[in-house]
């Protein structure tokens, strides 16, 4: 059993069975193989894998926050990070912008103002059938998730933002 653990590069906890509790930070990619029990805060910037059974005693906890839309191009729309994003301020030139993709990153995203957002990839990324390094746009008070596929590819569920 393993109490804190504090690590500054990717990890790989090889076979059989990992037993962390207390707070563990992973600044890196992390690889679990085997079965793993997780209790107490995690914390893992880059990469988790799981290649077999992951046990969770706390349920998992997506970031979110609030942005207000900016800018009108995809340079200067406001950034936002992967989990979930409330946005204000779109009034239908208005726009957030993606970080750049990577499989399997995902953001959920809220329009909540009445008018259109602007969503615009990261730079040489794109969306959908959108041409890279254009916008798509969802109307007013819709919300919709963004799943990167590659590394230059996000699609959006559903199809069209409800």
């Amino acid at each position: 059993m393993v109490d804190t653990v504090a690590v500054g590069f990717p990890v790989v906890i090889p076979g059989g069975y990992a037993a962390l509790s207390g707070t563990q930070t992973f600044d890196g990619d992390k690889t679990f193989s085997g079965t793993t029990t997780l209790s107490g805060a995690t914390t893992v910037s880059g990469v988790a894998t799981f290649s077999a059974a992951a046990v969770f005693s706390t349920m998992f906890k997506m970031p979110s926050a609030t942005v207000a839309a900016a800018g009108s191009v995809q340079g200067d729309a406001a950034q936002i990070a992967t989990g979930f994003t409330l946005v204000s301020a779109a009034d239908g030139t208005k726009g957030v912008l993606l970080p750049a993709a990577a499989a399997g990153l995902v953001c959920f995203i809220k329009n909540n103002v009445a008018a259109a957002l602007k969503i615009w990839p990261s730079t040489g990324d794109g969306i959908n059938a959108v041409a890279v390094n254009s916008a798509f746009s969802i109307t007013n008070l819709t919300s919709v998730t963004l799943i990167a596929y590659d590394a230059t590819t996000w699609y959006s569920i559903p199809l069209v933002a409800s």
